[in-house]
């Protein structure tokens, strides 16, 4: 079922059980009520008005952990073309035949790659080697990645824009994002249905450099199968604000499960010892993450 997302005054809005949704494209703030206020939209600019505040106040550029560099609001109709064939590539019968393959030439890879651990630290590979890698990450990998996030939202509201960006995550992980205000109206389903679109996608990736590896190998491509690799792995694990981390808390059935464990400590909800364990094996890996990108950092110097 399509639930098209409407718009009017730069405001995305949608109606599930008697709720309102409201999102603010330009200040990026979300507002939930029972009441009808879609009907105050027309006449926003009024300081009278319920949403006047709401409309007008500013854009803030996420948190310090999540800290978003610069966003661009585009027309989504202008890029229905990729939508459609993001969708057609994460078909989940596709993405196995896909992953089979991955894996059986996974060996065949080793083999001749002839890879050792020493190979993929930082202060290893050549320097321009690792630009192209990390540029390849951050500009094509990373995009393609929450794109395919966006191609699901796309197919279940069709909403007139996408707002997509950079951000710095935990101080040292660059990542970029689209924006999926209304992601909270779709089932259980749907949700993870969104949440693995973008591992999906890096199947793809996976295959695609794996074709060009068996055809013409070199380094760079073995570095990239190795990083891509590497992504997918991090982005299953259910702690860093990735995909692995939504797709638990909607297992968990809780919006944000670290979110219910600070909660927790507010006593605002009930004490469940699955989720106080999760936020403290969080706790720990942020601070090592950290700790980690800092450490290459000084030693590609030292």
């Amino acid at each position: 079922m399509v639930q098209t997302i409407k718009e009017c005054q730069n405001i995305q809005y949608g109606i599930l059980d008697e709720k309102r949704w409201l999102y603010n494209i330009i200040n990026d703030r979300m507002v939930v009520s029972k009441q009808p206020l879609e009907t105050y939209l027309e006449e926003i600019n009024e300081p009278s008005n319920p949403l006047y505040d709401f409309y007008h106040s500013s854009y803030k550029r996420g948190t310090m952990m999540n800290f978003h560099l610069f966003r661009v609001i585009w027309d989504s109709s202008k890029i229905d073309f990729f939508h459609k064939t993001t969708l057609f590539l994460i078909n989940k019968y596709l993405i196995f035949v896909m992953m089979m393959l991955n894996v059986l030439y996974l060996p065949q890879f080793i083999d001749k790659s002839s890879l050792s651990a020493e190979q993929f630290s930082l202060n290893q590979l050549p320097i321009f080697e690792l630009i192209a890698i990390y540029f390849t990450m951050v500009a094509v990998i990373l995009p393609l990645h929450e794109y395919a996030h966006f191609s699901v939202y796309y197919k279940y509201f069709q909403p007139p824009k996408i707002t997509f960006g950079f951000a710095i995550r935990y101080f040292s992980m660059p990542v970029f994002f689209i924006k999926v205000p209304f992601y909270k109206l779709l089932s259980n389903k749907k949700k993870n249905e969104l949440i693995m679109a973008g591992i999906k996608f890096q199947v793809v990736i996976w295959f695609l450099l794996s074709v060009i590896h068996m055809v013409s190998p070199s380094s760079f491509v073995s570095s990239m199968l190795v990083v891509n690799i590497g992504l997918i792995t991090t982005n299953l694990l259910p702690f860093l604000k990735l995909d692995g981390y939504w797709y638990i808390s909607n297992i968990l059935k809780v919006d944000d499960y670290m979110g219910y464990f600070k909660n927790m400590f507010l006593k605002k909800v009930a004490f469940r010892l699955d989720i106080f364990i999760l936020g403290i094996l969080n706790y720990i890996l942020i601070i090592l993450s950290i700790f980690g990108f800092t450490y290459d950092i000084v030693k590609l110097f030292i």
